[in-house]
């Protein structure tokens, strides 16, 4: 297993850890979401696997958002093969949410809209001081934040704080989203948290896969957000929020500031970099 395009990986013992390498910000492209599928599926078939463990290789974007621009050259079915009445990216999601090993997400860099989705879909994400940045702006884009990342910052957050960080659209450090907690620990430095993380999969990759498989699926079966008809009703108001005039018109001038979604000032610093669009000024 030596890796997926956009996506690199190693194996050592039970862990397989996969570095997201899809420069220039790792946009969630339908390269990178045709790789990772690739990736879930083999995984989900190994005997040996049970834990993944997801990183960057970019130290400034974990998976910076999802590409909303029709693009001619994707292979890509409009639904996921798996799961019919899924789009692709929502399959692809309830396909991670459920993944029957153990999942962790070191999240250095930003992650925002559907790259928070997908940072969500893990059972654990570690963070940095000052280096992870979480956003669910969807509500700047017209959207919303589908993709079942709304309803487990329901879970995890409680009601009302999901609802604020929701409306905002604001970023999220790692301090503040361990105090909600979306994040699990934080760490000084990115060698702290490898440091930590080599020590947890080192204890948990020893035990039955069987009983970590099962563990997963009864925590999963108490809440309704890691549900399929959960990702359906996500994936319907998303297209019908997505297919409205005003989100195209959104959309289109976003692509504009972030200038074709490259490694630019507006892309980094995105939530407030919208707020400087003509619609909202």
């Amino acid at each position: 297993m030596m890796g997926h395009g956009t996506i690199n990986t190693s194996k050592m013992g039970t862990v397989l850890t996969a570095s997201i390498n899809n420069p220039p910000i790792n946009l969630c492209d339908w390269r990178f979401v045709s790789d990772l599928n690739d990736l879930l599926t083999e995984v989900s078939s190994s005997s040996d696997i049970k834990i993944l463990v997801v990183q960057s290789a970019n130290p400034d974007f974990f998976v910076a958002h999802l590409d909303l621009l029709p693009r001619p050259e994707s292979t890509l079915p409009e639904m996921h093969p798996e799961y019919p009445t899924l789009g692709y990216f929502f399959g692809l999601m309830y396909k991670l949410t459920n993944l029957p090993i153990v999942t962790i997400a070191l999240v250095e860099g930003c992650a925002r809209a559907g790259g928070c989705d997908f940072t969500m879909a893990f059972d654990m994400r570690f963070g940095i001081k000052g280096r992870t940045w979480l956003s669910h702006l969807e509500a700047c884009l017209g959207v919303y934040a589908s993709g079942g990342g709304a309803m487990r910052l329901v879970q995890q957050m409680g009601k009302p704080r999901a609802l604020e960080y929701l409306y905002s659209g604001r970023d999220i450090g790692a301090e503040e989203g361990e105090k909600y907690g979306i994040i699990n620990r934080v760490f000084e430095t990115s060698e702290d948290m490898h440091v930590f993380v080599d020590a947890y999969v080192g204890r948990v990759g020893k035990f039955e896969l069987s009983a970590l498989a099962m563990t997963k699926q009864r925590v999963n079966d108490a809440t309704s957000a890691s549900s399929l008809e959960t990702f359906e009703k996500d994936f319907q108001v998303f297209v019908e929020l997505l297919t409205r005039p005003k989100t195209v018109q959104l959309v289109t001038e976003i692509w504009a500031v972030i200038k074709g979604a490259t490694d630019c000032e507006e892309e980094r610093t995105l939530p407030d970099a919208l707020m400087a669009m003509p619609a909202y000024r």
